[in-house]
Formats: C-alpha cells, sequence, structure tokens
C-alpha cells in the first residue's frame, strides 16, 4: 500500500479552503480522506469514514468543541467539507454512560446536536469516533486486513501480525455498543495506533492527519506483506465446457430470469443492470471447483449487505450451442437463491457468477435518464469479496467460515497447510 501524502498538496488544499472561510483542521481532513477513499483495497462506494475533533462557531457565533464525522451519502475518495457534519463533542461523549441507546435515540442524539440543521445524517459510528480520545480518526475496510480479520481465529492472526501495535475489538453490529466496547480496548491499552474490528475492518487515529493516515498504510501493509508471504494458486480449477457461450448471449438470459414482475399487474418488470467482468482474479474464483462452498461464505464486510445481500446467485458454465439448458438452470437457480434467502429480502441485489467470467448486477432503480452508479457499485463490492477470498492465510487445514451475528457468515480464505510457515 503506497504512502501518498504530498505535503505539496495537503498546503495546497488548506489555501483552497482557507480562502472559502473553512480552517486547517477540517481541510486537512478532507485531503487524507481523499486520499484513504481514492484506494479500493482501502473503501469502496461510501464504504469507511474518518473524523477531526476541532473547534468551531455555532450559529450564535460561540466556540464550540465538535466532532467533524463523514455524513451520510457522501463519497469519500470525492468528499468535501458539508460532507463532514460538525457535531457538538460534548453531548456526544456523554452518551458513554449510558448501558444501552437505541439506534432510533443515537440518531436523534446525533442530529439534535448538528451545528447546521440541515447537514446530512452523521456516520452511524460517530460514536466510536467521539469515545476515542484522538483529534484524527481514519477507519477503512481494508481487504488485505479483512482478508485475517474475516478468518474463524481472526483474533490469534491479528495478534500474530500486530502484536501491541494494534487493538483487537470482537465483532459487535454498529453503533453503540460497538462504540463502547471500542473505547474499553483503546482504554486497556492506550499506545495502541488503532484497532482492528474482527469481521468488519480497521481504525487508525494520531493527533495529526499525517500521521492517523500513515499508521492506516503502514498496518494494511503488514496485512499484504503476510498475505503475500504464502501466496499460491487458491482454487483448485473446475472442468469447464470445451465452448462456452459469450457474455452478450448469457446477460439478456441473466437478465429474464431475475426480471421480478410488477406485482399491481402492469406488464413491466424490474430488470438488472448487468456488468460483465473477466480478470485473471474473477477468472481464478469463478473456475475453482469449489465455488458452490466458499462463493456462498457470506460478505466480506456487513456494510456490503446493504448492497449485494449476502450470497451470490451461482449458475453453471454456459455451454456455446446448449443455453437452451443453461436457461433452465439460471431460472431454477434464481428459485433456490429466492427461498434460501427470504429473511433477507428479495434478490434484488446479487451478483450473478458464471465462467468465464462474473456477471454483477443489480435492479435498476433509475427513472428515466437517472444515473448508473448505484448499480455499478455492486461489482466493485463483490470484486473487493473476490480479492479477499482470493488471498491464502496460514492455517492447519480447511476450516470452516466464522459466523457472524445474525447469521452473517465471514468470508474463509483458502488455508495452506503450515500453520508455521507464514510467520
Amino acid at each position: 500500500m503506497h504512502n501518498l501524502w504530498s505535503d505539496v498538496e495537503a498546503e495546497r488544499l488548506i489555501d483552497h479552503y482557507g480562502a472559502a472561510g473553512v480552517g486547517r483542521d477540517l481541510a486537512l481532513r478532507v485531503y487524507t480522506t481523499r486520499l484513504l477513499g481514492g484506494e479500493p483495497k482501502l473503501v469502496l462506494h461510501g464504504g469507511g469514514n474518518t473524523s477531526v475533533k476541532t473547534i468551531m462557531k455555532d450559529l450564535l457565533g460561540e466556540e464550540v468543541e465538535v466532532l467533524c464525522v463523514k455524513g451520510s451519502g457522501w463519497d469519500m475518495a470525492a468528499i468535501e467539507p458539508a460532507g463532514l457534519p460538525a457535531v457538538r463533542l460534548a453531548p456526544l461523549r456523554k452518551l458513554r454512560g449510558r448501558e444501552a441507546l437505541s439506534d432510533e435515540e443515537m440518531v436523534r442524539v446525533q442530529r439534535a446536536n448538528l451545528l447546521d440543521p440541515g447537514a446530512p445524517n452523521p456516520s452511524v459510528e460517530t460514536l466510536l469516533h467521539a469515545f476515542l480520545p484522538h483529534k484524527y480518526v481514519d477507519h477503512t475496510h481494508s481487504t488485505a486486513v479483512l482478508s485475517l480479520a474475516d478468518q474463524p481465529d481472526a483474533a490469534e492472526r491479528c495478534a500474530d501480525l500486530y502484536g501491541r501495535r494494534m487493538g483487537l475489538v470482537p465483532y459487535i453490529m454498529p453503533g453503540f455498543l460497538l462504540a463502547k466496547k471500542a473505547a474499553e480496548v483503546f482504554e486497556a491499552d492506550p499506545a495502541v495506533e488503532g484497532l482492528v474490528l474482527l469481521k468488519h475492518g480497521i481504525f487508525t487515529f494520531a493527533d495529526t492527519a499525517q500521521e492517523a493516515y500513515e499508521r492506516m498504510i503502514a498496518a494494511v501493509s503488514l496485512a499484504e506483506e503476510r498475505l503475500a508471504h504464502r501466496r499460491k494458486t487458491v482454487f483448485a480449477a473446475a472442468r469447464l465446457p470445451n465452448v462456452l457461450a459469450a457474455a452478450a448471449e448469457v446477460a439478456p438470459i441473466l437478465r429474464g430470469a431475475c426480471a421480478i414482475a410488477d406485482p399491481a399487474g402492469s406488464g413491466s418488470y424490474k430488470r438488472f443492470v448487468l456488468d460483465f467482468r473477466s480478470s485473471a482474479a474473477v477468472l481464478n474464483y469463478v473456475n475453482g471447483a469449489e465455488l458452490e462452498r466458499y462463493g456462498r461464505a457470506g460478505v466480506a464486510t456487513p456494510d456490503h449487505t446493504i448492497r449485494t445481500k449476502n450470497y451470490p446467485l451461482i449458475v453453471p458454465a454456459p455451454e456455446a450451442g446448449k443455453l437452451d439448458t443453461f436457461a433452465a438452470a439460471a431460472r431454477e437457480a434464481k428459485l433456490e437463491a429466492e427461498r434460501d434467502q427470504a429473511l433477507l429480502g428479495p434478490v434484488v441485489q446479487v451478483p450473478l457468477n458464471p465462467p468465464p467470467g462474473v456477471i454483477r448486477g443489480r435492479y435498476d432503480p433509475r427513472p428515466r435518464g437517472g444515473q448508473l452508479g448505484p448499480a455499478l457499485g455492486v461489482p466493485d463490492r463483490r470484486g473487493q469479496k473476490i480479492g479477499k477470498v482470493g488471498h491464502p492465510v496460514g492455517g492447519a487445514g480447511r476450516k470452516r467460515p466464522a459466523r457472524r451475528p445474525h447469521g452473517h457468515r465471514a468470508p474463509q480464505a483458502v488455508l495452506d497447510n503450515d500453520r508455521a510457515s507464514h510467520h
């Protein structure tokens, strides 16, 4: 992971936003947030969040200590100061004394303490940022870190890699309880440079924007180096037809199989916007003999379930000249997926994985003339899953995937047979 910090660029952004009345602290927060958000191995399409604690004037002109934290709907790669709404910090910290706090109450408290009543909702992880004492806090869903943190023995692996450099936080759904637990882990060893949230992601923090950012890059680089140390061919290849149908032949069949008729009987259908990818990593993944096993091991990080749901729709290889057989198999696979995912809602945001590539999509939510961005974000999230599962990690034989609460299963990398060899 490359360190992209530039003193020249940082000062340029400080000057640029200073001319508009934005302070140095917030300008630097924008700068490093963009650096993190521009790296798809760290965050994807609105994922991750960052914050800075600083002093601002409220609507009465009085100075108040605030937490500027990424707001809902903003992408870190293109964030502006308005995407980091300021929330009064003291009331947020007082919440630490509560034993329980519902998500609804948490949102109301956060909105009630916004300096700008019209600002976007602060991140669901606002309290975690508030409960930590550092000026700058960074959070990403690094693919490399998740390759370790999603393992059944993640705590052991991460402790071996980071030692006392990083605190380890057990999996808890994002919100108040996670914020309290993360603060407790930090306070048990205030010398840590960050926190690894098992089956979730990584936080780093410091009193300067540069140090918090560089700690993130260093922690992720350590994970990447560990994974590269024992890299090998991960997936045993499946037997495929001699001649495969083209993507242009397959796509209309999948759109038809997954279309949902208007329940009002208008005759219209919801249909997928599809995106086809066939990189070396994708082909290694979808052509694996055990795709049914590792392909259903769950999402790479909890926020992905919002866009992709937990499991992909897996269909057989489309053989050229036998598309009727493929179409029947695709329709049956879709019916099975609907039954399997009944508790997660309809199968409306799932990828489709036929060799010789991966076709992934999302039901088109656009009115005429709308944007494709939300739909095309789905392939990138599944791409992170492919990249993560494609990393081998040290381990003693094959293990079952770890389970998240509420039935969400953490993805499982294929494990090598020599536990000691990756140290």
